[in-house]
């Protein structure tokens, strides 16, 4: 009986983990999302042109959080280690 007992927590322990990383990739990847829709629209007002200009300005001011996004990326530009371990999971 308690090795059921741990055999049951054990799997409900894999999946919780499993959870956890599947939320953590998600997570991720909806922040890249993010930042190449706002390259999208900045990079029409910076003369590459994927959407017209008019377009991008009347979003501009929709994309606050997203700016504050791309200029957070910006500063941690120069830390590709630390966006690697970050990318892993875990608290390193």
């Amino acid at each position: 009986m308690k090795l059921l007992e741990e055999l049951r927590r054990f799997i409900q322990g894999v999946k919780a983990a499993m959870i956890e990383n599947a939320v953590g990739s998600l997570e991720l990847e909806y922040k890249e999302l993010d930042t190449v829709f706002l390259l999208i629209l900045i990079g029409s007002l910076a003369g590459i042109i994927p959407i017209p200009p008019v377009l991008a300005v009347d979003i501009l001011p929709l994309l606050r959080d997203e700016i504050h996004l791309l200029e957070d990326r910006a500063y941690r530009g120069d830390d590709v280690i630390g966006d690697l371990f970050s990318s892993l999971g875990g608290e390193w």
